[in-house]
């Protein structure tokens, strides 16, 4: 790391298990997450302007590492200066993010996570393309195709006054969008059915007995996706009247959820925190296991505070799942933890920036 966030200049070699960083707050325990994060994704999970990553006084940041991925041996670097950004592969540079994403795997995990149940659906898709875009990163040049067309349907509506040239006009982009927005519906209903099959037996195992977690793509106002996509141009003409009338693109995969219900229920209404730290768990654990089932190996682990989150039961549980799969796995903490560091865990004290290995 060079000039990155808190760190001026940084070089740490991680353990293929379990790697403890204890420091107090504001040392930089999770700004080296976020560099491991920034570098296997192309993209911070913190913030969305990447001078903001940049060390302060500095006016760049560049940062690499080696990453073992089966049996080849990865270099990705990244470097950032004045709205220029460059990512590499073994030194060759990416044109694409499309071209970067999915070459090694993370997994992130934060107390913020609860956001994904708890706030708007724009949280939920952001965790659903991500994690498709992780194992498919053709879903990438969708999104962006998508929000392309978007926009100039949005441009349309705001500045086009005359109603017949207008309606003919959004019946041509409206095509245009049925055609790219099915195949990101198709992606995202996939992708919430296999989080679905992998998340409800590990709920089960949490919360055994009658509780039930559900999770269901709810597109263009339907829980049934194949009715969506039968019927997904004559929905939107179906509202291009309401659109003209409020100027906004009303329906659309930039509006569908992910729905996550207990027990029949909304869960960010009627689940309790306790149940919603179990559902965030839940989720992430079924992500690293779609990223094994794709990929043939489980994506590097990214636990920022969490286990200071979680109650014993469920703490246990994910240490268990930790240990028995011998993920690559970096935790950050305030305060050592001999469980932890029973299961040969590799610790590392954090303070000022700074990053040194405990003998």
């Amino acid at each position: 790391m060079h000039n990155f966030r808190n760190y001026q200049e940084q070089k740490v070699e991680f353990d293929p298990g379990i790697n403890l960083l204890i420091g107090p707050n504001a040392q930089g325990k999770t700004n080296a997450l976020e560099a491991i994060y920034y570098l296997t994704t192309g993209k911070s999970y913190r913030v969305r302007k990447e001078n903001e990553l940049i060390l302060w006084g500095a006016r760049s940041f560049y940062l690499k590492s080696t990453f073992q991925v089966k049996d080849r041996l990865l270099k990705l670097e990244s470097y950032y200066e004045s709205n220029k950004k460059i990512m590499k592969i073994n030194q060759i540079p990416c044109k694409r993010l499309s071209d970067y994403v999915g070459t090694v795997n993370a997994v992130f995990f934060s107390p913020d996570d609860l956001e994904i149940v708890k706030k708007s659906p724009t949280e939920r898709r952001r965790f659903l393309d991500f994690l498709i875009a992780q194992v498919r990163p053709s879903h990438i040049a969708l999104l962006n195709t998508y929000l392309k067309i978007l926009k100039q349907k949005k441009h349309l509506l705001s500045r086009e006054t005359n109603s017949r040239i207008l309606k003919e006009q959004l019946l041509i982009w409206n095509q245009q969008l049925a055609s790219i927005g099915s195949k990101i519906i198709v992606n995202r209903a996939e992708f919430t059915k296999k989080l679905s099959d992998y998340s409800k037996p590990i709920f089960q195992s949490i919360f055994p007995g009658n509780n039930t977690l559900e999770l269901v793509y709810f597109s263009l106002n339907k829980r049934d996706v194949e009715d969506t996509l039968a019927n997904f141009e004559a929905i939107l003409e179906s509202k291009i009247d309401q659109e003209i009338e409020k100027r906004a693109v009303l329906v659309g995969p930039h509006r569908d959820d992910l729905l996550i219900e207990i027990n029949g229920r909304p869960a960010r209404n009627y689940a309790s925190q306790g149940q919603q730290r179990v559902i965030v768990l839940c989720l992430k654990m079924a992500e690293m296991e779609i990223i094994l089932n794709d990929k043939g190996e489980y994506p590097v682990l990214l636990l920022d505070d969490v286990l200071s989150e979680l109650d014993e039961k469920r703490r246990q549980y994910l240490l268990e799942y930790i240990v028995s799969t011998q993920k690559q796995t970096v935790i950050t903490m305030t305060e050592a933890d001999k469980k932890i560091e029973s299961e040969r865990a590799a610790v590392f004290q954090v303070f000022q920036g700074n990053i040194r290995r405990c003998v």
